[in-house]
């Protein structure tokens, strides 16, 4: 049985440990966090231990699950690799590619497995429609979000944009040929307000907007290709799919070319999934089944954090 070590114990590290606990019982559940008060409280409120410091969270763990700020995720992911532990590691994966270029290599070396918590990916709403999704030709995606302190040690694009950005880059299979970026700092010392828009070599296009200072949230994204238009309300978890074919039901119309159509409309509304339960159990699972790789593996987290480092230089 493996045991489960949490590093962190914040908004988003409490959440992780609840899912862990519909996954695992308490028992193979060690908490730690450097403010000792909090990881107290947390250990009391949920019934589970707590470490003394990290060392002893690494002795008795065989999974780590680092949720702290994005600064420290390194420090703790590279001495749980060099232990020999699995480790999911919060999105952004690392502050730096030399970082994470240092985490692939010494998962490399200990055979451990690695997932990055790019959460969207087990959305329902993106879940039930990405087999859908063929050679997509336009994206325009909005992620909105009223202001919290939480998160501004990072931009904007690494903060909300790096999550829509990494559903891109798994459904275009293209390199990029162009980026053109704008953004803006309103209430912290990093962009809070960014537009971006990357052009493909294939000819794709995907305007994207993001800002943490808004008065309401949003994160929906548009999809658009020659088979019709798909539209995924991540926050609301629902989506629609609208195909385009020349027989079966439908409605029916006729294209300026004078060419029949028929137009087919397909939509899933409230799906009721847990995206962060969904990824931590699909995570658990891989290494317990011992599977090659998770479903967002290093190398995949690193494309994206990749593509987020080269906007933030244009902002």
């Amino acid at each position: 049985m493996h045991h489960i070590g949490i590093v962190g114990l914040g908004h988003l590290g409490e959440i992780h440990l609840k899912q862990w606990l519909e996954i695992i019982s308490r028992e193979h559940i060690t908490c730690f966090d450097a403010d000792e008060e909090k990881m107290t409280l947390i250990s009391e409120r949920y019934q589970v231990e707590k470490a003394k410091n990290f060392d002893s969270l690494l002795a008795r763990s065989t999974i780590i699950d680092v949720v702290t700020p994005t600064d420290s995720h390194h420090f703790y992911a590279e001495e749980a690799l060099k232990k020999g532990k699995h480790v999911f590691i919060e999105k952004p994966v690392c502050t730096s590619m030399a970082e994470v270029e240092n985490l692939i290599h010494w998962q490399n070396k200990s055979g451990a497995m690695v997932q990055v918590g790019h959460v969207e990916r087990y959305n329902p709403a993106f879940q039930v429609v990405k087999a859908s999704i063929h050679q997509p030709k336009f994206f325009e995606v909005h992620r909105l979000a009223p202001f919290v302190s939480r998160g501004t040690e990072v931009s904007v694009i690494m903060d909300l944009m790096i999550h829509d950005l990494d559903i891109i880059l798994y459904l275009v299979d293209s390199p990029i040929r162009d980026i053109a970026a704008k953004g803006v700092a309103i209430l912290s010392q990093t962009p809070d307000i960014a537009n971006v828009r990357l052009e493909f070599e294939n000819g794709c296009v995907a305007n994207l907007t993001a800002s943490r200072i808004s008065m309401k949230k949003m994160r929906k994204m548009r999809v658009f290709s020659d088979e019709g238009y798909t539209a995924i309300d991540f926050l609301e978890k629902s989506a629609e799919i609208m195909t385009i074919s020349e027989m079966g039901e439908g409605i029916a119309f006729t294209t300026n070319e004078g060419v029949d159509k028929r137009l087919m409309v397909k939509s899933y509304d409230k799906l009721d999934k847990n995206a962060i339960f969904e990824e931590l159990n699909d995570f658990y699972n891989s290494v317990t089944m011992g599977k090659s790789e998770t479903a967002v593996d290093l190398a995949s987290a690193s494309k994206t954090m990749s593509l987020a480092l080269r906007i933030q230089e244009l902002l």
